[in-house]
């Protein structure tokens, strides 16, 4: 992975009591990794799986994760500021004898890195924002910060339909229920049962009634099982890494054709699942944001807003992540 090095890997304990092991992430110039755990906890990229804690002065975030088909608990562990560096602490199911090897780590980093975006090339970015005086400000209040980004494309696309246009409380208890229904991968770590998101397969034989059962509206109990038969029925069309190849406002239009996908989900799952460097998602108080930036009506269309932003290219999730944190106030 791009500006990341992988330092000092050795088991967790000498007597390998615990099948698990340790290592360094040193990190690009600029990664302020406490700041991000921050901005993941107070932001709705956050889901049920992350817990946040501190120990020993030192912030992290643990989650399970499937790595290949194993499971495994992740834990991403600050440093104080001078290291440039994140500890990685990856444990096999207390069922597993064997040790995590060189690829579940690879593995695990590349994760790391995706939700951090730390392969991101934050001067580029500087660059590419510099164009104009919108931009100028956006940068002087927020870079080199990083977003942190949605678990992956299918958790991602999986909750958001999940939590649309409903009470934050009620989208948790119905993650919560899907995961405890539905999945179908389980671990224990130190003694403590875990679930994971359902698969996509898993999900696709869900029957709607039954969803209903767990106080799914009708119309998500309908879209759920609907958008995963779509990503099966439609592989190629759908692969995650080939969406994020392409062009933003193309991936976006793929993602819209789901069943329950709007054009807010698509454009959120697009820049903040896959992650893609270049979206600017559409909705009200974006565009009320950007146009008063240019000195705008404040209640521009989605087009005029699109071509603000164009210049922005090929880095709109950047611009279009900092003009949330100007619109909340950060």
């Amino acid at each position: 992975m791009p500006g990341v090095q992988l330092e000092d890997l050795q088991p967790l304990a000498p007597d390998q009591a615990i099948a698990g092991v340790k290592a360094r992430l040193r990190l690009p110039d600029g990664v302020e990794f406490k700041g991000q755990l921050e901005s993941l906890r107070a932001s709705g990229a956050n889901d049920v799986l992350d817990t946040f804690g501190q120990t020993d002065g030192l912030d992290w975030l643990e989650r399970p994760v499937m790595l290949g088909e194993r499971p495994f608990l992740l834990r991403l562990a600050s440093l104080p500021p001078e290291q440039a560096a994140v500890e990685l602490h990856l444990l096999a199911d207390d069922h597993s004898g064997d040790l995590p090897g060189e690829e579940d780590i690879r593995q695990a980093a590349e994760f790391a890195g995706r939700r951090f975006w730390w392969d991101l090339d934050m001067a580029a970015v500087h660059r590419t924002l510099s164009v104009n005086d919108y931009g100028r400000d956006l940068l002087a209040r927020y870079w080199p910060m990083r977003p942190a980004n949605l678990a992956g494309p299918w958790e991602g696309l999986l909750r958001t339909v999940i939590s649309n246009q409903i009470f934050p409380g009620l989208a948790v208890r119905l993650q919560r229920a899907l995961l405890e229904f539905y999945s179908d991968s389980s671990a224990t770590f130190l003694g403590k049962p875990y679930k994971f998101y359902p698969s996509v397969e898993r999900v696709a034989d869900i029957f709607p009634d039954d969803l209903l059962g767990l106080r799914f509206s009708r119309q998500k109990a309908k879209y759920i099982p609907g958008l995963a038969q779509m990503l099966l029925d439609q592989p190629e069309r759908y692969n995650w890494e080939r969406l994020k190849a392409l062009p933003g406002a193309e991936a976006v239009a793929v993602l819209d054709e789901l069943p329950g996908v709007g054009p807010w989900t698509a454009h959120y799952v697009a820049m903040r699942g896959l992650p893609h460097a270049d979206i600017f998602v559409d909705e009200a108080g974006l565009r009320k944001v950007i146009a008063v930036g240019f000195d705008r009506s404040p209640d521009i269309s989605s087009e005029e807003a699109a071509k603000l932003a164009a210049p922005f290219a090929p880095f709109r999730s950047l611009a279009c992540y900092y003009s949330y944190m100007k619109m909340y106030h950060v």
